[in-house]
């Protein structure tokens, strides 16, 4: 054998069969003692894990076969009526307090004898203990929880609805109200998270839709805080469901805040299927489902505040930065205010491109007014002891004419009117003569 780091050896024994790691670990035990004491931790942890997860995979693909009925049963103070349901980690049935100093509606959850066994009692204890410090409207309260024939029982509220599949194929609902009843999903998780709790577990079958529309969460993964204990990569394998799990989970690694974030991103794809891939909600969706964790949301109070913009017409923080999509926004937040705005500003311009206009007409007619008395004051001044002395008016009027033709300066439209004028008859004058006999005027 080459020399090999422990770690080397361990990953070349996880690709080799049973029988071929036992002779291999004999020939390293006898060549390297040393190197085989290294290997030796290693490989325990793994074994621990491996059988750790045979037994999680194995109990929870039995859960739903299992023959274990409790209704009608009297389990300490409580008083099971009929079963709610089954999943992988244990049953669910309906309850009441048998005292009668309460009249509450429970549900009981029985974990699995096997995964007590696995688990551990107090490791289930203590995340059950979590969930009972949650105090959220959109979160199932957790009461109590005890041990029965070996099973761990949880005790819970009982939430009568729909769950949320059932509720979207039941009840028509708008885009805004798809994204209040996200925004409440959020502010739950939310809730969990600020608790040191992860749900790790998200879909559709556990959020129910309650006779007041409010979504209520429940089962949280009561083996999540377990599995980021053991340092084992394959403790969460049966522990998800599929559509919905982040790849972090589905291959086994230490799940965070973003694992959750992703299954938030799943269920927001399933409130809005069909979006264009431009659109505000396909934004944060794909945000929330990106593969990589650093590429996510870091929190689930980030993708709520996104939300919260969508449905305030504020820009998303993803389009912040782009100014048309930012004023397209507030124009859509509030619509009247910037169409006054936009109708003021546009009768402004349109006022101040006016007067801008009638200025420069007033001084360029100014301009050619002056050109123009030049012109005849310059005309009649070099007339003066000439032969042009002689000229009669309509000569003048003649010269004056073909000078404001010739000029390049003068707009066609003020030659146009300046020539007019020009070619307006004078009305002539009458001479009047007295007849000192007659006392009578002739023209």
């Amino acid at each position: 054998m080459s020399a090999q780091s422990p770690t080397e050896v361990f990953y070349h024994l996880m690709d080799l069969s049973v029988s071929d790691k036992e002779v291999y670990l004999k020939k390293l035990k006898s060549l390297q003692p040393e190197l085989f004491k290294q290997v030796s931790p290693l490989l325990a942890v793994n074994k621990e894990s491996e059988q750790f997860t045979e037994l999680l995979g194995f109990h929870a693909h039995q859960a739903t076969s299992i023959e274990l009925d409790l209704t009608n049963t009297l389990i300490h103070k409580y008083h099971i009526t009929h079963e709610l349901g089954r999943g992988g980690m244990g049953i669910v049935y309906a309850a009441s307090r048998a005292d009668k100093t309460f009249e509450q509606d429970l549900a009981i959850k029985f974990i699995q004898p096997a995964l007590t066994h696995v688990l551990g009692k107090k490791s289930l204890f203590d995340e059950a203990q979590l969930l009972a410090h949650l105090n959220h409207p959109y979160i199932a309260k957790v009461f109590d929880g005890g041990v029965y024939e070996g099973s761990v029982y949880i005790v819970m509220e009982r939430v009568e609805g729909q769950t949320l599949c059932q509720y979207l194929a039941s009840t028509p609902l708008t885009q805004n109200k798809k994204l209040n009843l996200f925004k409440d999903i959020c502010l739950a998780i939310e809730h969990a998270h600020q608790n040191q709790i992860l749900h790790a577990d998200l879909k559709p079958e556990n959020i129910l839709i309650d006779a007041n529309t409010s979504p209520k969460i429940l089962d949280f993964n009561l083996t999540q805080k377990v599995s980021q204990s053991s340092k084992s990569k394959h403790t969460l394998l049966t522990a998800y469901s599929k559509a919905y799990a982040s790849p972090e989970q589905m291959t086994g690694d230490y799940l965070t805040q973003q694992s959750d974030v992703y299954s938030l991103g799943k269920i927001l794809s399933l409130l809005f299927p069909i979006e264009k891939p431009t659109s505000d909600i396909a934004h944060i969706t794909d945000k929330a489902i990106q593969h990589q964790i650093k590429d996510r949301y870091s929190t689930v109070a980030e993708m709520r505040l996104d939300i919260e913009s969508l449905l305030a017409c504020r820009p998303i923080s993803q389009k912040a930065h782009l100014p048309f999509y930012t004023a397209k926004m507030l124009f859509c937040r509030r619509p009247v205010q910037c169409a006054l705005s936009c109708l003021l500003l546009l009768s402004g311009t349109t006022l101040s491109s006016m007067l801008i206009y009638q200025n420069q007409q007033l001084a360029q007619e100014k301009q050619i007014a002056e050109n123009m008395m030049y012109e005849v004051t310059s005309l009649l001044f070099h007339a003066k002891g000439s032969d042009s002395a002689q000229m009669s008016v309509n000569s003048m009027l003649e010269l004056t004419r073909r000078r404001i033709l010739s000029n390049p300066n003068i707009p066609k439209d003020i030659k146009q009117k300046m020539l007019l004028a020009m070619l307006t008859p004078t009305p002539e004058k009458q001479v009047l003569k007295r007849n000192c006999t007659e006392g009578c005027t002739t023209p």
